[in-house]
């Protein structure tokens, strides 16, 4: 007996009583807990409403009522996430190891089955079928986070660049079909002058795993619109390649929004200028002749000169004034229609 503390729960579909006697008393030898159950005929098996309620299926593949591959379909349809071992005999060894390919977990050769024998096909089946069903979580897990990714996402080969899979967003924001992405590469989507980018930076993310540090790239979509987007790279195994896994963030309008930004700030600086400098230049004339107005010594000749002098210098305050509160107007305006677009 092997000091296996697990309760199997084992359903054993057997017409022959001997056959019957020789499994339980093998069962007995190597599992210190246990439930056997056993069926004699197909019919019975129909029965059984929760197919999940056992551990492991033992199937004699010759039953009274159905044989051989329609019997092995059947069950297979019927214990879809439990293992089924076959038991056979000589006479049926053949069939037995085509039966593997149908999706039968093992067969046993009656006449040469032992304990040790039995324990080990029970336990190796069992922990087949549970890596078997964390590979297919893992795989529903990965198509679900591909599919639903709110960006677009793609994957590619590392090696040739091609595109071994897209999502449905990817689709939609560059408008070829997915059957059309699948027969192109990277490079298609890029224009010819990131080209050389392009290489390196697959070639880093061979090498680091990381890529570039400025992972901001040109795309173009199929009706030719270039758009600026963001890159997140991770090498993953796909389909027994090596691949990497994309997601792609259109960041157009906020850098267009950041280029608009500097513009207004250039505009502010050179307002800011005005201020200080433009501005203050003929309000200083203004306050120096004023004081010479003050000096009633000023001949009627003197005086209309500094008044004439006073008139222009007035001229090109207004006019510096007009220019400072017309760029002013002009950045609140961008600013305003931004606002209503929703950009910022």
């Amino acid at each position: 007996m092997y000091n296996d503390h697990y309760h199997y729960k084992i359903l054993l579909i057997e017409d022959n009583e001997g056959d019957h006697l020789i499994i339980s008393e093998y069962l007995k030898d190597i599992f210190q807990s246990y439930t056997l159950i056993r069926l004699a005929t197909y019919a019975e098996l129909q029965k059984i409403s929760n197919s999940q309620e056992y551990d492991v299926v033992l199937l004699d593949l010759s039953l009274p009522d159905k044989k051989r591959g329609e019997l092995v379909k059947l069950a297979l349809d019927q214990f879809p996430l439990t293992p089924i071992l076959a038991l056979t005999g000589h006479r049926e060894i053949e069939f037995a190891k085509e039966s593997l390919a149908l999706g039968i977990a093992d067969y046993l050769i009656k006449e040469n089955t032992s304990p040790d024998l039995l324990y080990k096909s029970i336990v190796y089946s069992l922990e087949r079928f549970k890596n078997i069903a964390a590979l297919a979580k893992s795989e529903q897990l990965y198509m679900d986070l591909f599919n639903f990714n709110p960006q677009p996402t793609w994957v590619y080969d590392i090696e040739t660049l091609r595109f071994l899979d897209v999502n449905s967003l990817a689709i939609e924001s560059y408008g070829y079909s997915k059957k059309e992405f699948l027969g192109m590469t990277l490079k298609d989507i890029r224009p010819i002058e990131e080209y050389k980018r392009l290489q390196v930076s697959v070639k880093l993310l061979k090498y680091n795993g990381k890529g570039l540090t400025n992972r901001i790239f040109t795309h173009i979509k199929k009706n030719n619109e270039r758009i600026r987007v963001e890159i997140e790279s991770k090498i993953i195994d796909y389909k027994d390649k090596k691949a990497v896994l994309v997601v792609a963030s259109d960041i157009t309008e906020h850098l267009n929004y950041l280029e608009i930004i500097e513009k207004q700030n250039e505009d502010l600086r050179h307002t800011a200028w005005l201020q200080s400098h433009v501005v203050r230049s003929p309000v200083a004339n203004i306050l120096g002749i004023a004081n010479q107005l003050n000096d009633n010594s000023l001949s009627r000749r003197e005086q209309k000169f500094f008044l004439e002098a006073l008139i222009k210098n007035t001229e090109e305050l207004d006019s510096s004034i007009r220019k400072v509160v017309e760029r002013s107007e002009k950045i609140i305006n961008e600013d305003t229609t931004f606002n209503i677009l929703g950009i910022n």
